[in-house]
């Protein structure tokens, strides 16, 4: 079930993709709207999961089934790759910068924020660190940081 506050941390997600989409094409206005809509679809899954494990492949699978053109994205998001497409990358920084409640966060102040919920030697934590180490490490990220 989605809470009050995973509404608000996927409309921070979506409009913090909307941003870096224009940073990252600035003049491609369709593509901050189509990053904005991924923002608002990724975290979806959450609806239909009484845990929160697995939201990402449920929502990426129902997107699939109904044809929307960045299911896989969804899928995927919450793990980082060398070879995410610019839609995941952008996705996931977007996500790794938005509080739970839908504030702006670095991606240190969000690795703090779980480790603070989950605690530091959680999986959530470590599979986050590396997370944010990937895409920190990405030739995207000076572009938009």
């Amino acid at each position: 079930m989605i809470t009050q506050n995973r509404w608000q941390h996927i409309l921070g997600v979506a409009r913090k993709a909307k941003t870096l989409a224009q940073q990252f094409k600035p003049e491609n206005t369709q593509y901050a709207e189509d990053m904005f809509l991924l923002g608002l679809l990724h975290d979806f899954g959450y609806e239909f999961m009484a845990e929160n494990q697995g939201h990402a492949a449920v929502g990426g699978a129902i997107l699939k089934r109904n044809q929307y053109k960045y299911w896989d994205e969804v899928a995927q998001h919450g793990t980082a790759a060398e070879n995410m497409t610019d839609e995941l990358f952008l996705l996931n920084c977007a996500d790794m910068t938005t509080g739970p409640a839908g504030e702006d966060f670095t991606m240190q102040e969000r690795l703090e924020e779980i480790g603070c919920r989950h605690g530091k030697e959680s999986a959530a934590y470590i599979k986050t660190a590396e997370e944010i180490r990937i895409l920190q490490q990405d030739p995207r990220y000076i572009l938009l940081f």
